[in-house]
């Protein structure tokens, strides 16, 4: 059984699901836009840069654009949950000052939000409207959920993690090192490990490879650049490509197009990529 009520707009994705199928791999990926799951039921586990969670009835979860992350469902229970995803772009920027602290530079979660599920339904709503009527109801609604979310994350601003480990050390410093040259054998030494523990330690921690994980960041960055109207060769030197040639390559095997082409498609789940 799988139901799902959803709409979507240039900014705004919002799905409301039902599942008893159970999947036990992590579907990974990222996105450039800002996403917020709240959970009604289910058995499920996320995957948060390394770090696992297995968010309880009533848990609203907050992730930053970038933040490389899955899910696996852990049984065939019913699965219930509400999902959000919004372009920060939708915010002014003093909006995006006050009401996106809670999303940090990468996820975070905050637990026993049963008053929030009013807030989801609301926007929900929306999906009824016609389209000039809805973007104004849907930013409005948006707003209101942001602000409860801010002022909830103000009065007690500490967050739900996942427990620390080894493989979040390796991932914290790639993600801040992205622009800089980056291989598993700098990485083993720097963390003084072999190469073949860091490798199994990092798929443990993430479902994928040192490689692949750098790539699909990499890409995520070239992506943003890309969007905001920087040239194709400039976007791979910000996001830390050697050369233009291998990102050129890397660009078209992953999306199957140049990357001067504004119809490419949504950054791939990793697990349905390819050997990029």
């Amino acid at each position: 059984m799988y139901q799902e009520a959803s709409f979507k707009t240039e900014q705004v994705v919002y799905a409301h699901t039902r599942s008893d199928e159970a999947d036990m791999e992590y579907k990974m990926h990222c996105h450039n836009s800002y996403e917020i799951y709240y959970m009604i039921t289910g058995n499920v586990e996320y995957l948060l840069e390394g770090r696992p969670y297995r968010p309880r009835p009533g848990s609203l979860l907050v992730i930053a654009p970038g933040c490389f992350h899955g899910l696996r469902v852990l049984d065939g229970n019913e699965y219930h949950r509400i999902r959000l995803h919004f372009a920060g772009e939708i915010l002014s920027d003093r909006e995006r000052e006050l009401l996106l602290q809670p999303f940090g530079k990468s996820w975070g979660c905050l637990e026993e939000q049963f008053a929030l599920e009013w807030y989801f339904h609301a926007i929900e709503d929306c999906g009824s409207y016609g389209k000039d009527l809805q973007d104004i109801a849907i930013r409005a609604r948006i707003l209101s959920l942001l602000a409860c979310i801010s002022a909830i994350y103000l009065k007690d601003p500490r967050r739900t993690y996942g427990a620390e480990s080894q493989a979040q050390e390796v991932i914290r410093y790639i993600n801040g090192h992205l622009g800089e040259t980056l291989t598993l054998e700098g990485l083993a030494e720097r963390f003084f490990m072999s190469k073949n523990h860091l490798t199994a330690l990092f798929r443990q921690a993430t479902g994928t490879t040192v490689a692949r994980y750098i790539l699909y960041k990499r890409m995520v960055i070239a992506r943003k650049e890309l969007d905001l109207g920087t040239p194709a060769a400039e976007a791979a030197s910000r996001a830390g490509f050697g050369d233009y040639s291998t990102f050129f390559r890397a660009y078209r095997k992953m999306f199957g197009c140049a990357p001067t082409d504004k119809s490419a498609m949504e950054l791939p789940d990793m697990d349905k990529s390819g050997d990029f």
